[in-house]
């Protein structure tokens, strides 16, 4: 498998456990507990940073090769390349809800528990489709040498909360992926 999509498959991997951290405060407040709005935050945050300016970035350019170059799969990888920047708008209007949260706004608690279930949803459905069918489209149709030229444009960057140092702002977020880790 190619060195950029072992990264993106682990990404995949690493947003799931961040969404699993959503779904068990989506469960809390569903029955009626104040989840912790700071660790919402965290992630969300680090959805918007590291997944919509470094992952999704790195996948439109995998997308624009493989539609330059196999032309007959460029329905499924526009489609998908779209979901990128409606994903990126409707994470940014979430962490703005969860940030207006935390700075003391009133927000209907019916409202707030369906954007974060919308939330969750939109982001694994996109997860799904990706592992589903546009990955293993990918690792069919592109050669060895197509891989090589993909990769060589592409930066990489350190994954600020999953990377060899965790970065001061997902410390937290570290802690609670660890600790859930423990227990399940």
């Amino acid at each position: 498998m190619a060195k950029i999509m072992t990264q993106l498959h682990q990404d995949h991997i690493n947003l799931s456990r961040l969404l699993a951290v959503l779904k068990s405060r989506l469960a809390e407040l569903k029955a009626g507990e104040r989840p912790d709005y700071h660790l919402m935050q965290d992630v969300v945050r680090y959805v918007v940073d590291y997944a919509d300016t470094h992952h999704h970035p790195l996948e439109d350019v995998l997308y624009q090769y493989t539609i330059e170059h196999y032309p007959q799969h460029k329905d499924i990888l526009n489609e998908v390349e779209h979901e990128h920047a409606v994903i990126k708008a409707a994470s940014s209007g979430f962490h703005e809800v969860v940030e207006q949260i935390l700075l003391d706004a009133i927000v209907p608690m019916d409202q707030f528990t369906q954007q974060l279930e919308s939330f969750i949803n939109q982001q694994l459905a996109h997860l799904n489709r990706e592992e589903g069918r546009v990955f293993p489209l990918l690792e069919e149709c592109l050669t060895d040498d197509d891989w090589s030229k993909v990769e060589e444009s592409l930066f990489q960057r350190d994954d600020p909360l999953f990377g060899d140092e965790v970065a001061e702002e997902y410390k937290r977020l570290y802690k609670e992926l660890i600790s859930e880790s423990a227990v399940a």
